[in-house]
This record gives structure tokens, C-alpha cells and sequence, in this order.
């Protein structure tokens, strides 16, 4: 049966600069019951008020995803890369044998809201990299658009694990569908709006995780954006 990861039980990490929720176990918030779906490890929802942010900070062995929801985020690292992420693109760095970096809001007067994703790769100690694309823009024939893929794409970031990752943007009374294949599980996360699926109302900071589904069905009970996971 699907799982509902509701919002309000969500972990929650709050200080003078940082607003985050954790629907996985993260830092301070240890649920064994939340440790993660197949290779999906993090998904935290950051709020970052002007000119504040994570500074410079070690990773190793994971692949991490970042998706602007408004505001704008600088990113810098020890590979040498400087960029700013706005809504409408995806980053992603893999960490690898391991890479430091920083996440700052790049506005002094307005705050950035973002989700960051953890994927654990297919194996350790790969190089370390980076790569950021802009989104493609809706298809109202395909809602479901992909952000990052194991190969790659246009624009699509690639991903070191069979998983893919999709933007789904619907307007109200919308109704998608997505087919997964066989011992495929599945990751649902409400970015924002109000969505039925299997008569069950979520919105933005739910999450539904399922096994063994062939089809996920999404009624949009408003305009909202979901961020689909595919997983091995």
C-alpha cells in the first residue's frame, strides 16, 4: 500500500537564518521509519533568509539535487564552479570521492525557498562534478518532465543511480498518469497546490511513497507542482 510522509510530521531544523523541514531522517531528526525510499535518501525543504546561508561544507558519495522554488541561491565549490540557481533550473553535483562547497542566498533583501534532494550513487568514490540546465518548459500533452535522468538529456541532469526525476506541472482539474515498470518504486512530493490521488488529499510538503504500483494517477485539485521519483 502507498505510504503518506505527511508534512506535519515532517522533521523540522529552525534558527535565526534557516527554516528547514526534513521528510526524511536528516541532522538533528531521527525517525527509523524515515531513513529514506530505495535510493532516495534526502528530501529537506530550505528556507534561507537574505544574505545568509550554508557555508563552505564536505560531502562524499552522494548525488545532490537542488530545485529553486523562488528566490535565488549561489553556489560555489571547490572544483571551481560559481553559479546562481533560480526557479526554472536544476543542479546537480555529485560528490564523489568528495568536494566541498557552499550554498548562499544571492539576494540581500528577499529569502530563497528551495528543496535539496540526496540520491546515494551506484558506487563510491566517483570523480566529484557539477552541472545545472534549464527546465524545459511544460508540455500540456506530457506533464511529466524530466530534470534528471542516469543518461542525461537536454535538459535534464544526469544522475550517477537508475533513478529519474520528473517535474509535474499541472493546472487545476488536470489529471496525469505515469506508468512504472516492474519492481520500480515510486516517490510523489508536493512542491506546491492540492493533488488526489487514490481519493487521498495531499498538498505542498506531503509526500507518498509506493512499491509495486503500476500506475500513479494525479488529480490536480488546484495548480500545483510535483517533483515525480522513479527508483530501482
Amino acid at each position: 500500500m502507498p505510504l503518506i510522509h505527511e508534512r506535519a510530521l515532517r522533521g523540522h531544523t529552525v534558527g535565526g537564518w534557516l527554516d528547514s523541514f526534513h521528510t526524511f531522517s536528516f541532522g538533528g531528526f531521527n525517525d527509523p521509519s524515515r531513513m529514506g525510499f530505495r535510493s532516495l535518501r534526502v528530501i529537506n525543504e530550505d528556507r534561507v533568509i537574505p544574505g545568509a546561508g550554508f557555508g563552505e561544507h564536505f560531502h562524499e558519495d552522494m548525488e545532490i539535487l537542488t530545485y529553486v522554488i523562488s528566490g535565488a541561491l549561489r553556489h560555489e565549490d571547490s572544483l571551481g564552479n560559481g553559479s546562481t540557481i533560480r526557479p526554472g533550473e536544476i543542479q546537480r553535483m555529485s560528490a564523489g570521492k568528495g568536494i566541498t562547497h557552499s550554498e548562499m542566498n544571492a539576494s540581500d533583501t528577499e529569502s530563497v525557498h528551495f528543496l535539496q534532494i540526496w540520491i546515494l550513487p551506484e558506487r563510491s568514490d566517483l570523480p566529484p562534478s557539477y552541472e545545472q540546465k534549464t527546465i524545459a518548459p511544460a508540455d500540456p500533452s506530457d506533464p511529466f518532465t524530466p530534470i534528471a535522468l542516469p543518461g542525461g538529456g537536454p535538459n535534464a541532469v544526469a544522475v550517477h543511480q537508475d533513478a529519474s526525476v520528473y517535474l509535474v506541472r499541472l493546472a487545476d482539474g488536470q489529471e496525469a498518469s505515469r506508468t512504472f515498470g516492474a519492481s520500480r518504486g515510486g516517490f510523489l512530493q508536493v512542491v506546491d497546490g492540492m493533488v488526489s490521488i487514490d481519493d487521498e488529499r495531499l498538498v505542498a510538503g506531503d509526500g507518498l511513497q509506493f512499491d509495486a504500483v503500476k500506475t500513479c494517477t494525479v488529480t490536480a485539485l488546484s495548480d500545483c507542482t510535483l517533483m515525480l521519483f522513479d527508483l530501482a
